[in-house]
């Protein structure tokens, strides 16, 4: 008897817990996207009923929230002894590591702001960065909202290329042949630059589109920084 009970206890699922929903709500936003996400599928892939995670989670936009703060919390900043742009780099590559291995965040990243504690540190350490080399909180803010902005749209475009079944047509292709319909005498902007785009492996776009951005960046720097250089007064000779 007593081995048959501690079989059968061996076989009960783990207790649940707000973590453990956490955790397993990850795996499935891995897995399937964010947008899949449910307290239904949720509750399947724990064992349970979907009423057993309602005590642990009230709604399903309140499990998205948990995840997304868990999934934005595994971000390693970059040391702290690097210049602002090699700092950004650095933290621009692994935020698309994460946005890509996790579908959807980057949607609601753009949909809803950094409204988690996860987003919000990210936000305060680059802002401190950036305010660090000279640019004024404000700026520095702004710099932020447009840098991320991008990063956010430029994941997100990439994310069909690497979910796309082997098989189907190439993303975009609807867009490539409504262009190259068009008479190139008349079009010569798209003509010149369609064939370019076809043929762009998203990696090395993603990293021309990094290299644009933080460039602009390092300008506002050296600008802000040359600003009191340039206000010193000359010295009167003795």
């Amino acid at each position: 008897m007593l081995r048959r009970m501690t079989s059968a206890a061996r076989k009960r699922p783990p207790r649940l817990s707000r973590d453990l929903v956490v955790e397993a709500a990850v795996v499935l936003v891995r897995e399937q996207g964010l947008r899949q996400l449910s307290m239904r599928t949720l509750a399947e892939r724990l064992g349970v009923t979907p009423m057993a995670v309602y005590k642990h989670v009230e709604h399903r936009d309140g499990l998205v929230l948990l995840a997304v703060e868990a999934i934005l919390g595994t971000v390693v900043f970059p040391e702290e002894r690097l210049d602002p742009v090699s700092w950004l780099r650095v933290l621009a590559r692994r935020v698309r590591a994460m946005g890509l291995e996790h579908r959807g965040l980057m949607d609601f990243l753009l949909d809803e702001g950094p409204t988690v504690h996860t987003s919000l540190v990210i936000l305060d350490r680059t802002v401190r960065k950036l305010h660090g080399a000279g640019i004024p909180w404000k700026e520095a803010g702004a710099l932020h909202n447009t840098f991320f902005s991008w990063l956010a749209g430029a994941v997100r475009r990439q994310e069909p290329w690497d979910v796309s079944a082997q098989g189907t047509p190439p993303p975009f292709e609807k867009f490539f042949a409504a262009a190259e319909a068009l008479p190139a005498k008349d079009y010569p902007g798209l003509a010149h630059s369609v064939p370019h785009m076809r043929a762009t492996d998203v990696g090395k776009e993603f990293e021309a589109s990094l290299g644009f951005m933080l460039e602009g960046i390092q300008r506002r720097i050296d600008v802000r920084q040359e600003a009191p250089r340039k206000k010193r007064p000359r010295s009167r000779p003795g």
